[in-house]
């Protein structure tokens, strides 16, 4: 039983996310208690009774704990859901980012394109002093040239095309179509880089994780903060009750609540200020 007390120990943490473990935590359990050959017939009753048992928890619950395991970047792979299941969690969380209002920070992205329009901007600057220096040529090749009597070789012209007198107006005009950087375009691109990305070691800290790249996954990075604080227990509340049981005594029982709930708020946070 040495793997439901360590889930337990670790459920009981405060300072990590624990609702994006309880799905891959489940499951784990579920396939631990799977009877193994030579086994006594009690051994086999108990983890068959366990595991029933297991599978009947948290199935109103499934959905959100699917989704906090996606925006964990150690279980964003969701080995326990077949594709369709996985693809479909997914999605849910694209049209939540879509849904939610755009993060006012400036995301790496927009920085991307400021430098790309800047880029654009100074090549057209570029283009345009070629051009006239092309033209400043062309005016004194013929100057220099009609003294001796020659001209510059003749251009030639583009071959009409019916059609494209026809349709060649703004409407069916060529050109490449500009893309729509819309939310929605914005979350799929995003979902699909996060998706690729590498998966964090199940060591390491989801939250600084996405601390780092919150900037690069503006929208996701938002939907982790929604998810991730969610306790998977109760355990934190139960200690705050212990601690405030520790705090009203009966040598301070006139303490005004006000001042009972800033003397707890100190205990759980000094460490952190």
């Amino acid at each position: 039983m040495k793997p439901m007390k360590e889930a337990r120990q670790y459920m009981s943490k405060e300072k990590t996310p624990t609702l994006s473990v309880i799905a891959p935590l489940q499951d784990t359990l579920i396939n631990g208690l799977k009877p193994i050959e030579g086994e006594s017939a009690v051994i086999k009753e108990m983890k068959a009774a366990m595991s029933g048992d297991l599978q009947k928890r948290y199935i109103d619950l499934r959905a959100t704990l699917h989704a906090c395991s996606a925006m964990d970047p150690r279980f964003k792979s969701l080995p326990f859901l077949t594709e369709n299941q996985r693809q479909e969690v997914y999605d849910g969380l694209i049209a939540e980012a879509q849904d939610q209002p755009m993060p006012s920070e400036l995301s790496l992205w927009s920085v991307v394109e400021e430098c790309t329009g800047t880029c654009n901007d100074s090549a057209d600057d570029e283009g345009m002093a070629s051009e006239e220096e092309t033209v400043d040529d062309g005016v004194r090749f013929k100057e220099g040239e009609s003294s001796q009597g020659q001209h510059p070789p003749p251009r030639n012209p583009k071959p009409s095309c019916p059609l494209a007198a026809l349709l060649g107006g703004e409407r069916y005009g060529g050109g490449a179509q500009p893309k729509t950087n819309t939310q929605e375009n914005q979350a799929k691109e995003q979902m699909a880089r996060y998706k690729e990305a590498d998966l964090l070691e199940v060591k390491e800290d989801p939250l600084v994780w996405w601390k780092e790249h919150q900037y690069e996954y503006p929208l996701l990075s938002h939907l982790a903060k929604r998810y991730l604080c969610i306790p998977g227990t109760s355990v934190s509340s139960e200690r705050v009750f212990s601690t405030a049981g520790d705090i009203v005594t009966a040598q301070r029982s006139a303490l005004l609540p006000e001042h009972v709930d800033q003397i707890i708020f100190l205990n759980k946070n000094l460490k952190r200020m």
